[in-house]
C-alpha cells in the first residue's frame, strides 16, 4: 500500500506551484485577473428639477425648494401689456374635481393661488389641455403645467351695442379676455335694464342666453367658460326679479365666431352672450 506520508511531498509541491504561479503571473507580469464587481443598481430617478410638480389623481401643486426662482422669473415675463397664462394638464384617467370640468382647471387655479400676492387675478388666465400619462405617474410627482403670456391689445372703441335688433328683440353682451364677467358699458346695462322691464311687462316672454369665446384654449375649456358667461347674464336678470325658469342658458364655445379669430377686435366680438326674447 502506497504511505499516506508519501502525499505530503506531493500536496505541498502543488501548492508551492499555485503560489509562484499567481506570484509570477500577478507581480511579475502584473497581468493577474481583477474579480468583476456587480454594477450598484442604478439611482431612482426624481423629478427633483422640476420646481412645481402634481401627483396623480390631485390638483394640488407640490413646490420644490427651486420654486421661488422660477416664479420670479416668470413674473419678470409679464408686462404692463400682457396677460399671464397658466396651462394646467392632465391625463387621461384623472377624474374632475368637482366643480371643475377636467383635472386640468383644478390645476391651473391652485397655481394661480401662488401667483395672486404678486400679480393681480384679473391679469392670470388658467386654461387647461390633455397631456401623455407620465411613466409612473401613480407612484411618482410629475410635471403638469405650462406657463406663457399673450399680449393685450387695446382699441380705441368698444363693439357696437346691439339691443333689441327690430324683428328679434337681442341683446349681445361682450366680455373680457378668458373671463366670465361683462364688459362695463352704460350701453349695455341700459339694454339689460330694457329687456329686465320688458319680460316684467309680458309675463308670457322667455329669453334664451347662449354664450360664446373666441378660439384661444382648448374646445372643451372654451365650452365651459361659454357656460359660465351665460350663467353670468341669466344671474343679472334673476336678481333683478325675472323668474329663472323664464331663462334657458346653453354655451356654443368657440364653434360659432361672428368675425375672424386671427385679430384682436375679431377675438372681441366673438367673446360675447347673445340674449333672445322669445314669445
Amino acid at each position: 500500500m502506497f504511505p499516506r506520508l508519501a502525499l505530503l511531498p506531493i500536496g505541498l509541491f502543488i501548492i508551492w506551484c499555485f503560489v509562484c504561479r499567481q506570484w509570477y503571473v500577478c507581480h511579475i507580469k502584473q497581468v493577474c485577473e481583477e474579480q468583476v464587481q456587480p454594477l450598484p443598481p442604478p439611482p431612482d430617478e426624481t423629478v427633483d428639477n422640476f420646481p412645481l410638480v402634481f401627483n396623480w389623481q390631485s390638483p394640488e401643486p407640490v413646490t420644490r425648494p427651486a420654486f421661488a426662482a422660477f416664479r420670479d422669473s416668470l413674473l419678470k415675463t409679464v408686462t404692463d401689456t400682457s396677460l399671464f397664462e397658466i396651462t394646467g394638464q392632465y391625463a387621461e384617467g384623472e377624474a374632475a374635481p368637482a366643480g371643475f370640468a377636467n383635472m386640468g382647471l383644478a390645476r391651473g387655479e391652485a397655481i394661480k393661488k401662488l401667483f395672486a400676492e404678486f400679480l393681480p387675478v384679473d391679469r392670470i388666465v388658467v386654461r387647461s389641455e390633455v397631456m401623455a400619462k407620465p411613466e409612473n405617474a401613480e407612484s411618482k410627482p410629475f410635471s403638469a403645467a405650462r406657463f406663457g403670456t399673450k399680449a393685450i391689445i387695446k382699441t380705441s372703441d368698444p363693439p357696437v351695442v346691439e339691443c333689441f335688433k327690430e324683428g328679434e328683440n337681442s341683446l349681445t353682451v361682450y366680455f373680457p379676455y378668458g373671463k366670465s364677467q361683462r364688459e362695463v358699458d352704460m350701453k349695455i346695462e341700459k339694454c339689460l335694464e330694457d329687456i329686465v322691464t320688458l319680460l316684467k311687462a309680458s309675463p308670457g316672454k322667455t329669453v334664451k342666453i347662449t354664450g360664446h369665446t373666441d378660439d384661444s384654449g382648448s374646445a372643451e375649456f372654451n365650452r365651459g367658460l361659454g357656460l359660465e358667461r351665460a350663467k353670468h347674464i341669466q344671474a343679472i336678470l334673476v336678481k333683478n326679479g325675472i323668474d329663472k325658469k323664464r331663462t334657458s342658458i346653453e354655451s356654443k364655445g368657440e364653434d360659432q365666431p361672428v368675425a375672424s379669430n386671427d385679430t384682436e377686435e375679431g377675438t372681441r366680438l366673438n367673446r360675447r352672450a347673445e340674449l333672445l326674447v322669445n314669445g
